[in-house]
């Protein structure tokens, strides 16, 4: 039976809190202390969501541990698995990383594929609308790789290792969900990423059958690719670099691909899909912003630089144009009224066909604070905060005005959130093997500290900016052995464009001492770099 644990200081679980984080030592806990008093509210629904979920029982393979997806949905499902993860490392041990998917891979089909969701009675499923089960499955294992190493690759499940299940999953999309003519992957007509096809008025609408219209879309180009070139990376740290080469050719071929069939240069965003039958509408499908699909092609590197301007400028556009409270309106305009015959969606702005969904909004914040929007990002993130805070609690999805619906406590949003939060805003990026810290706070100040139980690793800064005179100060320290960099959002750049002859209008010391430093552009940021290794050090930028 599944066991929801009803408190966050249990065994396997979360850490407690410590609340005394201003002296940046080691400790067995993720907190931050912040000037946005809402985004700490978040931090706690956060939290709080996956303390709901938290479900362990016992598998085929020994004991499970993971998260069901939401309360109206007990089960552990790959492709909310994988977006958890960005929240479930700073709190839970190895089991909650890993146990979970070498149960799904241990139920793995002859052929590859991957179902859907499993449960503690042992029963399996899979929508058979969607093509993103095995791709999410490859993602989560790269993921995981990046928090305990790549050993674990080699763990055999049923005689196989894990590394080389993941790769017959993509095999199986390119044998079974692959269209040869035009080089890319396939799915049933649904509403961007969705799992509802638009034939069907009740559950038969996430099965593919004989009614089933086939599509390429941009959102399962976009998983492959990224899940390609995770897996051409694992086989990489493996030492199979021709397993390594063939994988990255086959993600060049999809973005190549993509581009041809997909990008749309007069509107600056990729169409939702491409029909593969006689399928017309009387409408306009190529207008459709699919923004879930839009930004898992940031996300996954399939978007050029300058393909990801266009997309979140258009993103951004979008939600001022239809007035949704948050940046999170999935498929701006939606679908007509009665276009789909389920009851959850055949109206528009309702559930998939044009909801408010914190699942993919944490992903196109995420992709701003990475491709040079940081100031939008900020302020998107703190509308998509002020939102759950009022709802109190992470919905499923939500109607244009901000009003939560669907399944209470949805994991993905937290997951989604989470990376948003501390991978974006507070710029950490900690793994095993490397540490950077890019914090991206700009007039904000905070003191952040997050823990890896699987790793033992722990990384804290305390960044303080002084409004009037624009100088920064960095306090900073890990357990981390390496070197790496810290690259920090410059608030006011001050007139004009920067470059490296400029470098004498700042002053940039470490410990009190002078130190090499590069200034660079991105999109709309103006960042400081510095190499340093991370055993307690002050950095100061001044001008």
């Amino acid at each position: 039976m599944i066991v929801i644990a009803a408190g966050i200081a249990c065994s396997g679980g979360p850490q407690p809190v410590d609340k005394n984080i201003k002296d940046l030592e080691y400790g067995k806990f993720t907190d931050f202390r912040s000037t946005i008093p809402e985004y700490k509210e978040l931090f706690n629904l956060i939290r709080a969501t996956l303390s709901h979920n938290q479900v362990t029982f016992q598998g085929k393979t020994g004991p499970i541990s993971g998260f069901a997806a939401g309360s109206a949905y007990p089960q552990i499902w790959l492709r909310d698995a994988n977006t958890i993860i960005p929240a479930s490392r700073y709190f839970y041990e190895i089991p909650y990383l890993r146990s979970w998917l070498i149960e799904h891979l241990a139920v793995q089909k002859d052929d590859g594929s991957l179902e859907d969701w499993l449960d503690s009675r042992g029963k399996t499923d899979k929508n058979t609308t969607e093509t993103d089960q095995e791709t999410s499955a490859v993602q989560a294992g790269g993921q995981i790789s990046r928090v305990l190493g790549e050993a674990w690759l080699e763990e055999k499940i049923n005689g196989a290792a894990v590394l080389s299940r993941l790769e017959k999953a993509m095999l199986y999309v390119l044998d079974h969900r692959f269209d040869r003519q035009r080089g890319l992957v396939t799915g049933a007509h649904t509403a961007d990423w969705g799992d509802v096809d638009m034939e069907h008025p009740d559950q038969n609408a996430i099965y593919a059958d004989s009614r089933t219209h086939r599509t390429c879309d941009i959102y399962d180009q976009s998983m492959f690719y990224g899940a390609a070139r995770s897996l051409a990376g694992m086989f990489d740290g493996r030492g199979m670099k021709d397993k390594s080469r063939s994988w990255e050719e086959k993600a060049g071929s999809i973005q190549r691909n993509t581009d041809r069939w997909l990008w749309q240069e007069d509107k600056g965003f990729y169409r939702v899909h491409i029909h593969l039958d006689s399928l017309r509408h009387d409408f306009d499908e190529d207008g459709m912003f699919a923004m879930g699909g839009n930004a898992e092609a940031i996300l996954s590197g399939l978007a050029s630089e300058e393909k990801c301007r266009r997309i979140i400028e258009s993103a951004l556009a979008r939600q001022k144009a239809f007035s949704i409270s948050t940046i999170g309106g999935t498929l701006l305009p939606p679908y007509p009224k009665k276009f789909f015959k389920h009851p959850m969606m055949d109206d528009s702005f309702e559930y998939q066909n044009g909801g408010q969904w914190d699942w993919f909004a944490g992903r196109i914040v995420y992709a701003m604070f990475e491709k040079g929007f940081s100031r939008q990002a900020r302020e998107k993130l703190l509308e998509i905060a002020k939102k759950d805070v009022a709802n109190r609690g992470l919905y499923e999805w939500d109607s244009p005005d901000g009003t939560g619906r669907g399944s209470a406590f949805y994991s993905g949003s937290a997951g989604s959130l989470a990376k948003a939060l501390f991978e974006g805003y507070f710029g950490l990026k900690i793994s095993k093997e490397s540490l950077e810290l890019e914090p991206k706070l700009g007039p904000d100040s905070a003191v952040v500290h997050v823990y890896i139980p699987a790793s033992d690793l722990f990384a804290a800064y305390a960044y303080q900016y002084d409004g009037q005179t624009g100088n920064i100060v960095l306090r900073y320290n890990s357990n981390f052995s390496g070197r790496g960099k810290i690259k920090v959002l410059m608030p006011d750049p001050g007139p004009g464009r920067i470059s490296d002859n400029k470098n004498d209008r700042l002053s940039v010391r470490r410990d009190g001492a002078r130190i090499p430093f590069v200034q660079s552009e991105s999109g709309e940021d103006r960042f400081i770099t510095i190499e340093t290794d991370f055993q307690n050090h002050i950095l100061e930028i001044k001008r």
